[in-house]
């Protein structure tokens, strides 16, 4: 046992759990920290542990109870920790959750509810007193049981590597720590604890996993198989580290941004191992979250031919123009531009498209620009100025074009998907479009060498349409 100058002589499972903290960053100096506290042996270990180690980093700690009303002895454990905090002179906080009303309404399991109403009180409590970190008493034995479940139910690297010492700012300081050393060390500190009868009924799958399955496998085929499957999350969660690594790398170099969703090309020259990564970080980002995605969901995007489209939980992946393109939620309307009177000078937006107008005047001529920026002889423009979105049968002849053109053509070969185009904004004269925005003006109201007057569109794009530089598209 060492001695540290701070803290004097430490017990093992503190030095244990101090390192792991150092090693995984688990906290800063300073931090607040609300320790989630049950009665329970591991999360009175916990508490003991960060009341005795915490003072070296300058944690300042604060006790959260979650009441799941689910056993006679809830409350009679809700006041027991709520004397342990007192002892620890720390700040006590409850949340009561009805467990057995979320399980009516959403038909999930017992532990499935409590451990999203628990999680979500927690967060609650966090967000309350303003804390920085979530301590839970995850331990090496609920590791080991969480990747032995995985495995039952399928599962690839990410779900081998069970649970993380840090996931945002929920952190695990016991997760190194099996039971029976917590058990010691609450003996040797004497610190009491409430036992949850519960963890003895074989109702539920974690407890038939913990009190049948696991035990019954190391007495007869894998001893130390509790070890070998903490062993194995540890190995997979390195694994995994390097693998999100390179696919984030990739993902956000292709990624695009659309006005709709995200799109990332099929990417068929990278591993699966990358690709796939990349497929659930845009569902990630374009749904927030990846409940209820699985291998089969990432197999219907790999086998999506082109012009399909699948339907994933909450989120829709539709496979066109050689790209992926990953959207929330079902089907969506397409935006569609009215006609707007444009004034000159002027600016008008049309948020739901997510674009701005700006015309300007000049006696002189504004530098020749394409694209985004528009300049014409505005003498050669006739009356009344408007937006609008295309319509079928618009067509205009663009400048330097041999002649007139369909808009559906000039989209096509642009590659502006079907359902963006009513997005891209026309400006017409009283004789016609004179300007596709984002792509060209009209032959007829080009700048000559005898204009006295020049007019300027530019276009602000909340998120352009466009795919190809205009000049592609001609």
């Amino acid at each position: 046992m060492t001695i540290d100058p701070m803290l004097g002589e430490l017990p093992p499972l503190a030095e244990c759990v101090r390192a792991f903290a150092r090693k995984e960053g688990l906290w800063r100096s300073g931090d607040t920290v609300l320790v989630a506290v049950s009665g329970g042996p591991d999360s009175m270990a916990l508490l003991d542990v960060l009341a005795l180690i915490g003072g070296e980093s300058k944690l300042k700690l604060v006790v959260g109870h979650v009441h799941h009303g689910l056993r006679p002895e809830a409350d009679a454990d809700a006041d027991y920790v709520k004397e342990v905090a007192a002892r620890y002179n720390l700040l006590y906080l409850i949340r009561h959750v009805d467990v057995r009303g979320r399980m009516a309404k959403t038909g999930e399991s017992m532990e499935e509810a409590a451990r999203e109403l628990r999680y979500a009180a927690l967060q609650e409590m966090a967000h309350e007193v303003g804390v920085q970190r979530i301590a839970t008493g995850h331990t090496a034995d609920d590791q080991a049981e969480t990747v032995m479940m995985r495995i039952l139910r399928g599962t690839g690297v990410a779900g081998l590597a069970g649970i993380p010492p840090q996931r945002g700012h929920i952190i695990r300081p016991l997760l190194p720590v099996w039971r029976q050393e917590i058990i010691a060390y609450l003996r040797e500190r004497k610190v009491g604890y409430c036992t949850d009868l519960t963890n003895a009924s074989l109702d539920m799958t974690r407890n038939r996993i913990r009190l049948e399955l696991l035990p019954m496998l190391e007495r007869e085929y894998a001893p130390r198989l509790r070890a070998r499957l903490q062993n194995l999350a540890e190995i997979a969660r390195q694994d995994g580290v390097l693998l999100e690594g390179m696919a984030e790398t990739e993902f956000t170099r292709l990624r695009q941004w659309m006005p709709d969703g995200l799109a990332l090309p099929p990417a068929l020259d990278l591993p699966h191992a990358i690709r796939w990564r990349m497929w659930r970080q845009a569902i990630a980002e374009v749904r927030g979250g990846l409940e209820d995605i699985s291998f089969e969901h990432l197999q219907d995007i790999e086998n999506l031919p082109p012009g399909q489209e699948v339907h994933l939980p909450g989120v829709r992946v539709l496979h066109e123009s050689n790209r992926l393109v990953f959207m929330k939620g079902t089907k969506a309307l397409p935006v569609s531009i009215p006609e707007l009177t444009l004034t000159v000078p002027g600016r008008l937006c049309y948020t739901p498209a997510g674009c701005c107008i700006t015309t300007e005047v000049s006696p002189t001529s504004f530098p020749i620009e394409a694209g985004d920026v528009a300049v014409l002889d505005a003498a050669a423009v006739k009356g009344r100025l408007v937006m609008r979105s295309w319509q079928p049968g618009d067509r205009f002849r663009p400048l330097g074009a041999p002649g007139e053109r369909k808009l559906q053509d000039i989209f096509v070969d642009a590659g502006v998907p079907r359902r963006l185009r009513s997005r891209v904004p026309l400006v017409l004269d009283e004789e016609g479009i004179i300007w596709l925005a984002g792509f060209r003006i009209a032959d007829r109201v080009k700048m000559e060498s005898t204009t006295t007057r020049s007019m300027r569109f530019s276009i602000e794009w909340q998120l352009n349409p466009w795919t190809l530089k205009p000049s592609d598209a001609v």
